[in-house]
């Protein structure tokens, strides 16, 4: 049970963490609306590579606990 816990608890985090990253980058493509197309691509751009980390990071994590576990 401790393990689902634990589970459910970072796969919240990871959701809610994700929901911030993109709402940065739609608050920064608004602010950026009067500015050319290539500054707001810059954005979603950004936006993407940060949460492209962020998940790799995240899985790295997950399958370290789960060998520490195994062990």
């Amino acid at each position: 049970m401790n393990k689902k816990k634990k589970i459910n608890r970072s796969l919240t985090r990871n959701l809610i963490i994700s929901s911030i990253v993109w709402a940065a980058v739609i608050i920064g493509c608004s602010v950026n609306s009067g500015g050319s197309n290539k500054e707001i691509l810059y954005v979603l751009i950004a936006g993407f590579f940060v949460e492209f980390l962020r998940i790799t990071s995240f899985n790295k994590s997950l399958l370290k606990d789960s060998e520490e576990e195994g062990n």
